[in-house]
């Protein structure tokens, strides 16, 4: 099977609106929006705007799916904890390199703030709205999982192939 490679920017396709810009907007999806653009900043900020389209989109198909948790938040945040961090210091810390998005338990900071008024975290920003709006439309063909093209995990054997963007290999 041939791979295709996507190399088309799709965010012409709609309008820039002001970051979480929503008439009324809930604390939960504000924590769940923020969740997503911290995934894509951290998972595809180098990427062009397709790819992190691409990496939120399989954010949004796992959290449809039930082999995953409900929520943006649970879906990225997933892997096991700590449980000596959870016992004595009643506090939720990731094992180190064992979560589903990597960004989440390899020991660096997951602050977006440091980000605020770049370009990157702008069109972070624009790809969780757009998805949030537009979420009918998909670049990886209902990619659930990806990796880097450096990388080769033992699960893509069991996957097919839909699309590769840049550097990150999409599957579902």
């Amino acid at each position: 099977m041939k791979l295709k490679t996507v190399s088309t920017f799709v965010g012409a396709m709609f309008c820039v609106v002001p970051a979480f810009a929503s008439p009324e907007i809930t604390k939960e999806e504000a924590k769940q929006r923020h969740c997503l653009a911290e995934a894509i900043l951290f998972e595809a900020g180098n990427q062009p705007f397709v790819g992190k389209l691409a990496v939120g989109e399989v954010i949004m198909n796992r959290v449809k799916s039930n082999k995953y948790p409900n929520s943006i938040c649970g879906v990225v945040h997933q892997g096991p904890i700590n449980k000596w961090w959870k016992r004595v210091h009643n506090k939720i810390v990731p094992v180190r390199n064992k979560c589903q998005f990597s960004y989440y338990c390899d020991g660096r900071s997951d602050r977006t703030n440091k980000w605020a008024r770049t370009k990157t975290w702008q069109d972070v920003l624009n790809a969780t709205i757009y998805l949030s709006v537009l979420h009918n439309i998909s670049v990886t063909n209902g990619a659930t999982h990806y990796h880097a093209n450096y990388v080769n995990p033992a699960w893509n054997k069991y996957l097919r192939k839909t699309v590769q963007i840049q550097d990150h290999v999409f599957y579902k």
